[in-house]
Order: C-alpha cells, then structure tokens, then sequence
C-alpha cells in the first residue's frame, strides 16, 4: 500500500466522520425548531401613522365588537398568529406583545379558527382579531 492510498483511505475516513456528525447536527437542529417553534405574528397596518410604543406592563384588552362604540375606537390594523394548541398562551401572548409595539390599546373581535394544519402537526390554529386605539383617550368599561 503506497503513500498516496493511505492518504486517501484517511481522507474517506474523515469525510465519512463529518457527514455522520453533520447527519446528527441537522436531526438535532429540526428537532430544536419543530419544539421551540417560533411563534411571531403578522401584523397588517391600516395607516401611515407611526404611534408611540405602549409601556412593557400596559394591558391589552380584548373587546367583542358589541361592548364598543363605532365612535370610540379607531382600528388601525389586523392581527393574527398561527401555532399549535399546545401553545395557545403564548400565541395570545404574542399577539399582546405586537399590539403595544405598534401602539395599538386594545384588540377587537379576537377569534380562535381552526387552521388547516400540517405545517408541524394537524392540530394548528390561526388566531386573528383587529387593533384598534381609542379616540380622544375615551375608556371603555
């Protein structure tokens, strides 16, 4: 056995180690994202206008379309995050969170549909709902 045929038996023999490593590294990867799926949502903007941010401890409220005023509120927005059930908290979190970054005060018609699934197991949800701000700072009880 020559120099030349040793060097490539070593070299096949590192190959076959890398690709068995990376093979584990990419099973670990897909498991870590199918488990720790990122859940962010998509947020439509109705206007232009650029609000200030709500403070990291405002309340969100949810109203029903019936407890408001039309001349109340405006709505600046739609909302919606889709997950699975599993992690309807911490979509409904979530969707919180975007609502004070983009200064809304509170989310209207807020509803739970059951998606089609199939992105990471049937058992998905879209939730959905509009963010709206109240006119002239009115509270609604």
């Amino acid at each position: 056995m020559g120099w030349g045929n040793f060097e490539k038996a070593i070299n096949k023999s590192i190959r076959v180690y890398i690709m068995g490593k990376l093979k584990y590294l990419f099973i670990f990867v897909l498991i870590n994202i199918v488990f720790t799926s990122c859940i962010v949502p998509s947020y439509i903007s109705y206007d232009d206008t650029r609000r200030e941010p709500k403070a990291e401890n405002f309340l969100v409220k949810v109203y029903n379309q019936d407890q408001l005023n039309v001349n109340d509120y405006k709505i600046i927005g739609e909302i919606s995050v889709e997950g699975c059930s599993c992690e309807i908290e911490k979509m409904l979190k979530e969707i919180k969170n975007t609502v004070k970054e983009v200064g809304g005060e509170a989310i209207m018609d807020l509803s739970l549909d059951e998606g089609v699934g199939g992105k990471i197991s049937s058992d998905t949800y879209l939730i959905s709902g509009k963010v709206i701000v109240f006119i002239k700072n009115k509270v609604v009880q």
